[in-house]
């Protein structure tokens, strides 16, 4: 369970992951197209976190509203993206991270984890601080790592 914006999220835990095996089905730096990603993982071709299953498939976001990323993730306040954001957040799976680059250019960064998460707090107001975003407007703060 994890709680944001006053609500708490059930979170499946699944004792396996769709990434726990080192497939190499990207490369890195170079850019894929929505339906090229969700050709190969699943998912929304227009979610920034799509699932597949009950589980999170990939991170797709924009360096306007994720500047720092794929090391910070901030996850917006709809339903669907508080919701998914969560998910991510209690995740120990890893999962392929994409930037987009152009109008439908995806660049692929690597695979990545949730390594903390915040819904509040100084640490939460310092990865928003800077981002051109609203606290209000961010439902959690990740912490992401690259997984090795």
């Amino acid at each position: 369970m994890i709680l944001a914006l006053g609500r708490t999220f059930a979170i499946p835990s699944p004792a396996w992951s769709i990434f726990n095996r080192d497939i190499l089905l990207f490369i890195l730096g170079k850019t894929y197209t929505r339906g090229q990603i969700h050709a190969a993982l699943g998912g929304s071709t227009q979610a920034c976190i799509p699932t597949r299953n009950g589980l999170v498939v990939c991170v797709c976001v924009t360096p306007e509203l994720n500047p720092r990323a794929p090391r910070e993730l901030l996850c917006g306040v709809g339903p669907i993206m508080a919701k998914t954001g969560a998910m991510l957040a209690a995740s120990s799976h890893k999962v392929p991270f994409f930037i987009k680059r152009r109008v439908n250019q995806w660049e692929y960064m690597g695979l990545y984890r949730s390594a903390a998460w915040y819904a509040s707090g100084a640490r939460f107001s310092e990865m928003v601080t800077g981002s051109g975003r609203s606290p209000n407007d961010v439902s959690i703060a990740i912490e992401l790592q690259p997984s090795k």
